[in-house]
């Protein structure tokens, strides 16, 4: 069994990891609602934790209603359901995609309701995965490079990789909030899991495009970086976010990982 406690300092001990976690999600300045949602789960019996990011899509109720179901349907199957780490998360996605697509079909409220995911389980023991659909994304911090663990499923990123658009261009094209892939939105989706392995002194963010539309990759480096107090990265993100314009609702989640046995770290 994995055994995570508070040291004397208030911080938190994992294995042989040092963990920093925090999130926290905002309307944004030009919206009403908020169709965000993030959550975390552990599992200490099998050593895991399962961080989880969601951005609705479909109305306001829709929206939010599918981002919760999302977040709940994978929290609960992580801890209850049967087989590896990998295996545990994909069915998950499909449950929720399967429990979302099936309301909105009997609800004419929520009708076209789905919602992105990105998902990030610490695994104590062998790889950790990411999994995620649609445009939230995955951010790795590692000896001062920072990259995007997740490529977005929408219609800019298929122009990018296509070489129809330069990189220069994905930010302020007409269709960079069109998405190809969502949650609940068809009766199948395609579920992207990636294995990763985890290091001291990585940080990892997990975020809606309320986040990374607003601030530029080398601005979010500078964020990540700044401090290994997650709280206080996560709020500086957030307000930075409003500051250049929060058009949309803006989520975020860090994760510092230490090496416990660095009394430095």
């Amino acid at each position: 069994m994995s055994i995570r406690q508070l040291d004397d300092e208030g911080r938190e001990i994992w294995g042989d990891f040092e963990l920093a976690i925090a999130g926290s999600t905002h309307t944004g300045r030009l919206r009403k609602t908020n169709q965000d949602a993030f959550d975390r789960f552990d599992n200490p019996d099998r050593g895991e934790i399962l961080l989880v990011v969601a951005d609705g899509l479909g109305g306001h109720q829709g929206g939010a209603t599918a981002s919760k179901m999302a977040i709940g349907t994978l929290g609960k199957l992580i801890r209850d359901g049967d087989g590896d780490s990998s295996t545990r998360l994909k069915c998950a996605i499909e449950r929720a995609n399967f429990e979302i697509h099936e309301l909105a079909g009997r609800d004419r409220t929520l009708e076209g309701m789905g919602t992105t995911v990105v998902a990030l389980m610490l695994c104590e023991r062998g790889s950790s995965f990411v999994a995620h659909v649609g445009d939230t994304r995955l951010y790795r911090l590692r000896g001062g490079e920072f990259e995007a663990l997740t490529e977005d499923h929408s219609i800019v990123a298929l122009l990018l990789r296509r070489g129809d658009i330069r990189r220069d261009e994905a930010r302020d094209h007409p269709k960079q909030n069109q998405i190809t892939q969502a949650v609940g939105v068809s009766d199948e989706v395609e579920t992207e899991i990636t294995s990763i392995d985890i290091k001291p002194g990585d940080t990892f963010l997990l975020c809606s495009d309320g986040l990374h539309g607003m601030l530029s990759d080398s601005e979010l480096k500078l964020l990540s970086g700044r401090s290994p107090d997650a709280h206080a990265v996560v709020a500086w993100m957030i307000d930075a976010a409003n500051q250049a314009g929060g058009k949309d609702n803006v989520t975020a989640m860090i994760a510092k990982i230490h090496d416990h046995a660095d009394p430095d770290g």
